[in-house]
């Protein structure tokens, strides 16, 4: 909820009515000039509470909106424990956890809203990656699939075959079966390269993010030492936030990578 929208939440103005009304009349009561005493008294009950409200209402919006909100992927499956893609994306949201932690820690309020574009983007990132998570583990799940070491024996076995095999009915079936395995060792290769690529940019992902808390703890403290500081500190913030957009950048070629891959290099 916006300012605008806090401005004309009715509950708001319904709160300050009451309570300034109720400020009002104990003044009025107990004060020799009564109304002239009760209504300025109502009126500045009534004005503190409603300011309040929106201040509250503020800070409440702010901070929901810094913590990176992770919607549930029907199409795709969670990663198990102890899977590589799973160990990845617990990095990756510790991470953030603890850049978030970090953005809402300086008392400065200026500071505080230079960081937070670093917040925002690391969460964008973490969600890209919860996305990998999820692809990585459907790859392997359909790769699980193809028995590589079966197709590799039958293929040997039908290379040999057609050693010495003239031409004719039973020499066409044979290649006809030896494309068909090929076929398949070919899709489960390009499953395995669709996989590296993933994990390999979630690696490298999930490292620069370790590397941006340790460089986020180094400015706050660049901050608190520094007199005057507030240029230098607003040319990190601004180091920082472009590197977060190159990773994210860098997340989305790995993964137009992967779909080349997995489709045969036509969209390279």
């Amino acid at each position: 909820m916006g300012v605008k929208e806090q401005l004309t939440e009715p509950w708001g103005l319904v709160a300050a009515g009451i309570l300034g009304g109720m400020g009002g009349a104990v003044a009025a009561a107990l004060a020799p000039a009564g109304l002239l005493v009760g209504v300025p008294v109502g009126l500045a009950v009534a004005g503190a509470v409603y300011g309040i409200r929106i201040g509250l209402g503020a800070i409440t919006d702010r901070t929901a909106a810094a913590r990176p909100r992770i919607q549930p992927l029907p199409d795709l499956p969670t990663p198990p424990r102890g899977s590589d893609a799973g160990r990845w994306l617990r990095r990756a949201e510790t991470a953030v956890r603890t850049l978030q932690r970090q953005s809402e820690s300086p008392a400065d309020p200026v500071l505080r809203g230079q960081i937070g574009e670093v917040d925002d983007q690391a969460a964008g990132a973490l969600a890209d990656l919860v996305r990998f998570a999820g692809q990585v583990t459907l790859i392997e799940q359909t790769a699980a699939g193809i028995n590589v070491q079966q197709l590799r024996q039958d293929r040997s076995q039908l290379q040999r075959g057609l050693q010495g095999l003239p031409a004719g009915p039973l020499r066409q079936e044979r290649e006809r079966a030896l494309r068909a395995v090929t076929d398949q060792l070919d899709v489960g290769r390009r499953l395995n390269e669709a996989r590296e690529m993933l994990l390999a940019r979630m690696q490298s992902a999930v490292l620069g993010m370790e590397g941006l808390v340790a460089r986020m703890s180094e400015l706050l403290a660049l901050h608190a030492t520094t007199a005057g500081g507030t240029s230098l500190t607003a040319s990190k913030v601004a180091e920082l936030t472009n590197d977060l957009e190159g990773m994210r950048a860098g997340l989305a070629e790995a993964e137009r990578l992967s779909r080349s891959a997995l489709s045969g290099g036509e969209h390279m």
